[in-house]
């Protein structure tokens, strides 16, 4: 029988973008306390100083650019938002009513409760649109970048970070990738389908990143985790994560 990362592996010389996976039972709210893989309960909202230092490599790149409407879909609690110049129009998106309340708490930002579509910007009125941790979740992904393509000017920055799932950790730790474990996580990408889908959608790829050095789960025990593939759930590890940089063709 054919895995699930088998499967996503098939997306390299395909037509397709990524690999639907069926939603299993989650939390009526996604942001209340959960499991991870490894069977801690995690409590999200305390995690905030330690999201937010995730997220700064993103925030840098926005606030290198001259100001301009920037919408961050999936904006969470907010982390993100809170580290970008108020200079800029600062939007926040999310279907969680929790959340929106929570990001323009603590950022000061507008926040939306919903999801991007069409409809929700006039075409060609954003400057930036952010995804981190976003597009994994959706049941039409293809629809959200090409809406998001719609809503960006030309020269516009798009964002989007999302698992990886051709990445070292999956290949070895197979259906024991922590990043299935998500009972949220519905389309599968991999590093070169998200690629092809926003070249595809009229993006040109700026830069690529893989965040894991520097970071706080560039950990010794990763790297011992990844030497036992036979054991348990893989590690948080390089590669697993991408986040891709494009800008609206002109």
């Amino acid at each position: 029988m054919t895995s699930i990362i088998d499967r996503c592996l098939a997306l390299y010389g395909a037509r397709d973008y990524f690999v639907r996976y069926p939603a299993r039972p989650a939390a009526e709210e996604y942001w209340d306390g959960k499991a991870d893989p490894d069977g801690r309960v995690r409590d999200l909202a305390s995690e905030r100083d330690q999201r937010k230092a995730d997220l700064a490599y993103i925030a840098e790149a926005v606030n290198a650019r001259p100001s301009g409407r920037v919408v961050d879909v999936g904006c969470g609690l907010g982390e993100l938002l809170e580290q970008i110049d108020d200079r800029h129009e600062r939007i926040g998106i999310d279907p969680s009513e929790k959340a929106v309340e929570v990001a323009a708490a603590e950022s000061g930002a507008r926040t939306l409760r919903g999801e991007l579509t069409g409809e929700t910007f006039p075409a060609g009125s954003c400057d930036a649109i952010l995804a981190h941790h976003v597009i994994e979740h959706m049941d039409a992904p293809v629809d959200f970048v090409r809406s998001a393509a719609t809503a960006l000017k030309p020269g516009g920055l798009f964002v989007v970070g999302t698992p990886n799932f051709a990445s070292a950790a999956a290949r070895l730790f197979g259906d024991r990738y922590r990043l299935l474990h998500d009972p949220t996580h519905v389309s599968l990408f991999t590093d070169e389908s998200l690629m092809r889908l926003m070249r595809d959608s009229g993006f040109r790829i700026l830069s690529v990143e893989y965040p894991f050095f520097g970071t706080r789960f560039a950990t010794a025990e990763a790297w011992e985790r990844m030497q036992r593939p036979e054991e348990g759930v893989s590690p948080a590890f390089w590669g697993s994560f991408v986040t891709v940089f494009a800008e609206k063709e002109q």
